[in-house]
């Protein structure tokens, strides 16, 4: 700050001298010039007059008075007749040194001379140099004085008390943070530094106080850490342990959606083990009960000695199964509750040596089908929610697998049912039922697998003329019968080839698919099974002929004209030959054998 001060001070005083010379230099080029022209123009007249009359004397003493005056350097007068005066310094037009003034000398309005005036600037520059020093010694002594004053002030006022507040600043320690006071001298004053002294202090007892308070919050944060940790431990032991509870569960489902249900002894002997290592138990076991008896279907025990416990009898655990009625899971820590409450159960529990169970209920709907049973001899059970939740869960996986095996025997026993009623059913998906020909659906089977192999092959449709009328005279019984007589017929006309397929695809109407045959034994074919048909003589008064006949379309498929060939396509090329059959007379056969 006093460097600063000192800085400053100075630079004001520099540039005040600086102002000062600068405008005295001016002031005398201004004055001087002024004091020079004013004269010489006032003796411009006299020199005239005394150039043009010639008197020397008196132009001598003009030009004398005129380079007497101050600053000027020298004189010089020169006449258009070639008089020449100079006084002073000689002038020269390059000389620096002198500031020249020319006047023209005019006489009745003609010009006879030139006055020229020399200003000495080196004598101007000297005065302004002695002028400079005492400038400089007077403001410098001032500025020394006022910057010696300054700075008494500032260390009185400021920096003293400045020092004070930085001694109390660096006393602050923000580990230990003593007792410190700003000195009373600082905190009394009523101006700026003061009311900072007062900030400083006050936000001096606020750190330790919040100090204070920070020390018993760490010391409790710290406390609520380490239970933290321990809780951490806690919940990440359980985490593990739930996580291998999972994995278990997860194989052991897996297991179960792929065992054999004649080996599944042996898988319920495996998964007790694992589940008595996993929940820390002595004893593990799955009880089933049938006809009043309750049997061990699986026993696990980390006991080396201990054997298979026997059947026990459902009347020793009749209020224990009970009590499943109502709930899934049973726990008891000590079979010593049950001395008063259960004698029975407390005894057959004490019979075979468990001194705490765990059980859940393995259910079919409400039938209580048997029980998963965790058990300890020598302590009692270390027993959790999450344990509890989690063996539910395994007991409910066991519970699938049991009512998977007793549904299994239940549908091994359907089974063989269904596979002749899939077998009849096929049959009936594929069949007419009156005419037990085939229906329409394999039909168009075959002709889209055909299309699709690009196979040859003669498509037939076959109508029995005038049926409508035929059932409005005899009765649907009667053309139900004479249906089933046709088709008799057409099974039976034994010129069919053997990949042919007849079926019946609507009311009167049949068709046959027939493969590996040629246009010509298509027609024939057509025209052998219309004569078999009319051969049988049913009545048919409706009918021209008297007899029930055939109408037969015909067309034949070659390879070549299956490209973008459809079953649509197909059908209605068909259609159109028997409908020409039937505009030709009826009992007649048209096959269209042109395939372009």
């Amino acid at each position: 700050m006093t460097l600063t001060i000192i800085g400053v001070s100075s630079f004001f005083a520099v540039l005040t001298m600086l102002v000062q010379l600068i405008w005295n230099y001016q002031e005398s080029i201004d004055k001087t010039t002024a004091d020079i022209r004013e004269y010489s123009e006032s003796i411009l007249p006299s020199v005239a007059k005394s150039l043009w009359d010639v008197d020397h004397s008196l132009l001598s003493d003009l030009l004398s008075g005129l380079g007497m005056m101050p600053m000027v350097a020298s004189v010089n007068l020169e006449s258009i007749d070639g008089v020449a005066m100079q006084l002073g310094k000689s002038i020269h037009l390059d000389n620096r040194r002198q500031t020249l003034f020319h006047y023209p000398i005019n006489y009745q309005d003609q010009q006879i001379g030139m006055l020229t005036v020399g200003l000495d600037t080196d004598t101007l520059y000297y005065e302004l140099w002695q002028q400079l020093i005492i400038i400089v010694l007077g403001n410098g002594l001032k500025t020394l004085l006022m910057i010696y004053l300054i700075l008494s002030l500032v260390r009185l006022l400021v920096t003293n008390r400045l020092s004070a507040l930085e001694r109390f600043a660096n006393q602050i320690n923000l580990h230990s943070l003593p007792k410190l006071n700003v000195p009373m001298s600082v905190m009394q004053s009523p101006d700026e530094i003061g009311h900072v002294a007062q900030s400083l202090q006050a936000m001096y007892q606020r750190i330790r106080n919040d100090l204070a308070i920070n020390k018993r919050q760490q010391r409790a944060l710290q406390q609520q850490q380490n239970q933290l940790a321990k809780l951490v431990d806690e919940r990440t032991q359980e985490l593990n342990w739930q996580s291998k509870a999972n994995q278990l569960l997860a194989e052991m489902s897996l297991q179960f959606l792929t065992t054999d249900t004649t080996r599944l002894d042996e898988s319920l002997a495996e998964v007790c083990g694992r589940i008595g290592c996993l929940f820390d138990v002595e004893r593990v076991s799955i009880i089933e009960f049938t006809e009043q008896h309750a049997r061990y279907r699986s026993f696990w025990s980390c006991e080396s000695q201990a054997g298979k416990i026997q059947d026990i009898s459902i009347d020793s655990v009749a209020v224990l199964a009970q009590k499943f009625t109502s709930e899934s899971t049973l726990v008891i820590e000590s079979v010593a509750e049950l001395a008063d409450e259960s004698p029975k159960e407390y005894q057959a529990l004490c019979s075979v040596g468990i001194c705490s169970i765990a059980a859940y209920a393995i259910k079919n709907s409400n039938q209580l089908l048997g029980l998963l049973s965790l058990s300890m001899v020598s302590r009692p059970l270390n027993w959790s929610v999450q344990k509890k939740v989690m063996l539910t869960q395994f007991a409910a996986a066991l519970n699938e697998l049991l009512l998977r095996e007793e549904k299994e025997r239940q549908m091994l026993s359907l089974q063989q049912a269904l596979v002749s009623v899939n077998a009849q059913l096929r049959v009936m998906a594929d069949t007419d039922e009156l005419t037990g020909l085939s229906n329409r659906r394999p039909f168009t089977q075959t002709l889209e697998t055909l299309l699709q192999q690009d196979t040859p092959f003669g498509l037939l449709m076959l109508d029995v003329d005038y049926f409508k009328s035929y059932n409005d005279t005899y009765g649907h019984l009667e053309g139900d019968a004479a249906l089933k007589r046709v088709a008799q017929a057409l099974t039976l006309c034994g010129i069919l080839p053997q990949e042919s397929l007849l079926a019946r695809i609507g009311g009167e109407e049949f068709a046959i698919v027939l493969q590996q045959i040629s246009p010509i034994q298509l027609e024939a074919i057509a025209n052998q099974l219309c004569y078999q048909v009319a051969a049988l003589e049913i009545p048919h008064k409706s009918s021209p002929k008297g007899k029930i006949t055939l109408s037969i379309g015909g067309v034949y498929f070659p390879k070549e004209s299956q490209d973008g060939l459809t079953l649509s396509e197909v059908l209605r090329r068909t259609d159109i030959c028997l409908y020409r059959a039937k505009d030709q007379g009826r009992n007649t056969v048209v096959i269209d054998s042109n395939h372009k």
